[in-house]
Formats: structure tokens, sequence, C-alpha cells
């Protein structure tokens, strides 16, 4: 269980928790394996996530799946890249959490993922949460949490 002080002092932050889903790169389920290869490549992010065609999240899309996909047996098809769909290489068990998750489900989540894909009752993609915010919020805790709260020690 999260200390009742700490958990609203990590979600205090000037910026947002969630990137919304208009600032995330994403690729659709009907997109060239090319396509998300490029977009990888010019974004510099190891994955994306994967919409279908109703902004549902579908999976998430990374540079070894890509590669994996143009695999037949022992030799890669390069040319495939322009042939196969995002949908036919991506991954569709990835972590995702609703708008309202616990705080302490999205940190157990971020111990294994970069990101969480973050939708909606529907599972309309509405954005992500990165490590990155979390670790934002760690640091400004062990830096200012003792500068708003005291901290005893329990009695023995």
């Amino acid at each position: 269980m999260i200390g009742k002080h700490i958990g609203p002092f990590l979600l205090q932050g000037d910026d947002p928790l969630m990137i919304d889903a208009a600032q995330c790169a994403t690729v659709r389920t009907e997109n060239t394996l090319m396509h998300a290869m490029l977009l990888l490549s010019s974004v510099g992010f190891t994955s994306v996530p994967v919409l279908d065609e109703s902004s549902r999240l579908a999976g998430v899309i990374s540079m070894p799946a890509i590669i994996n996909g143009v695999l037949d047996e022992d030799n890669y098809k390069w040319e495939c890249l322009e042939e196969r769909k995002v949908k036919e290489a991506m991954a569709k068990d990835v972590p995702a959490v609703r708008l309202d998750a616990p705080l302490e489900d999205i940190l157990h989540l971020l111990v294994n993922a970069n990101y969480l894909c973050v939708t909606d009752r529907d599972g309309i993609f509405k954005g992500i949460i990165a490590r990155r915010q979390i670790l934002k919020r760690v640091n400004r805790l062990v830096h200012e949490f003792e500068t708003v709260y005291r901290v005893l020690p329990l009695a023995d």
C-alpha cells in the first residue's frame, strides 16, 4: 500500500502523468511494416502503440518484431516490409491500464515496461504513462518530500 501522503505527492507535478494520445507516436494495424520501421527510426523509440481503425489499442510494434515479421524460415525477405501489415507482427499482449487505474497498479506494471498504454472502458487509446514520468516524480519525492512533510520514525 502506498502511504497516504506519498501517493498524492507523487501525482503532483508540473507536467501531466499521462502523455495524451494526440502527442503519442502510434501506428495503425493496417500500416505496413515499412511504415512502422520508418516511424520507429525517426522518433527513436523502442516501440509504439498500435491502434485499430476505431482508435482502440490493438498491440505494440517494435523493431525486433518488424525484423521477425520479414523472417521466412532462415532468410529475411526485406521486400515484405512493403507488403506485410503491422497487425501480422505486433505484440498483442501488452501492459495497459484504464484512465482510473490505481497508482499502485501503474507502479507495479512500469517495473517491467518503458511505458503503459492508457485506455478508456471501451479500449479507446487515450495516451501513455512513461516510466520517465514516474521517475521524475520519484526524484522530486526524494528531494522535496521532507520540505513539505515532517517525517518521524515510528516508536519502537
